[in-house]
């Protein structure tokens, strides 16, 4: 679909997405969020070619979205910003929000997540073939004990996987971010099983979660979460919108657990999150602490303790914002 912006700074726009896809980077958000600025300055009226701050402050305003995601755009219009700038165009840098946001995140009880692992590991779903019931729970393992994104899981071959060295390569990570992800012995351990049982004869396909109705090709991702939200229904645990923002239980939600199982191994090991928190971040593939943060300021209702801890460190890691 062609995009089309028509405000003073649309060509501006334009180069910017064209350096962006150059450097192979993705733009998919960069539209959204040009788009909606785009618009904003024509139904402004806005003549002069310059991103003032009063501008962007009053544009933010309109956006209905929780303070997280405020704060991803914000990130890409400083950006912008600063290329704007070295075309000699006037642009501000806006501040990031510094303030609590309406998005809540749930994660899994210690109870509940050996739950999910005992169903998982005996549930066959009956719209699928048997073999998923071998190859899911292994999915599963993957997801929490690597904190992947379900996409970049089923993207996996066995050319990225450096059993000697306990490493995992991500190749197709989101925003197209690669990274090397360390992984424990047990999980080394417990793939090469997996290897050895799904493809005895040394023989198989180049990914680790291949469907073999589909050849040459992992499972879709749709296809685990259907079998994921059944699992997470026989496992007793009940999934549903409570509050404004707030998500339903996803795969994703393995994440979340991945990375707040993280912080509390931390802590036992005497370590503070400003020190661990640069690690994470890089470890989960985020851009900044931002994406970390949000994980870590959910609902841990069974972890009020960490969850003390969680908050009294995160407000030395980024300063209190105030606008004027």
């Amino acid at each position: 679909m062609d995009i089309l912006f028509k405000s003073v700074l649309s060509q501006e726009m334009y180069e910017y997405l064209d350096l962006l896809r150059s450097a192979k980077k993705d733009t998919e958000s960069y539209v959204s969020t040009f788009r909606s600025l785009d618009e904003y300055m024509v139904k402004s009226k806005v003549n002069e070619k310059s991103l003032t701050d009063g501008l962007v402050r009053e544009w933010l305003k309109t956006l209905s979205t929780a303070e997280t995601t405020k704060n991803c755009i914000i990130a890409r219009i400083r950006v912008f910003s600063r290329y704007l700038t070295a075309l000699s165009i006037p642009a501000c840098e806006p501040d990031f929000c510094r303030a609590s946001s309406a998005h809540v995140t749930y994660t899994f009880t210690d109870e509940e997540f050996a739950s999910i692992i005992t169903v998982a590991d005996n549930f066959k779903a009956s719209y699928t073939k048997t073999e998923t019931a071998h190859i899911f729970p292994i999915l599963l393992r993957v997801l929490y004990g690597c904190g992947l994104r379900v996409g970049e899981a089923l993207a996996l071959r066995w050319e990225n996987i450096d059993s000697d060295a306990g490493i995992i390569t991500i190749l197709e990570a989101k925003n197209n971010r690669q990274r090397r992800v360390p992984i424990s012995d047990s999980l080394t351990d417990l793939l090469q099983q997996y290897r050895d049982r799904r493809f005895p004869d040394g023989n198989g396909s180049d990914f680790l979660f291949a469907n073999f109705e589909n050849a040459g090709k992992p499972y879709l991702t749709v296809t685990f979460w259907y079998w994921f939200g059944k699992v997470i229904e026989k496992a007793g645990i009940r999934n549903k919108r409570n509050e404004p923002f707030e998500r339903c239980i996803s795969p994703h939600t393995l994440r979340h657990y991945f990375t707040f199982k993280s912080f509390q191994k931390a802590v036992a090991e005497g370590r503070v999150l400003e020190e661990c928190a640069p690690y994470l971040s890089a470890y989960l593939g985020h851009e900044s602490f931002y994406g970390t943060e949000k994980y870590l300021t959910s609902d841990y209702t069974m972890y009020t303790d960490s969850q003390e801890r969680t908050a009294k460190a995160i407000q030395f890691v980024f300063p209190e914002v105030v606008f004027e």
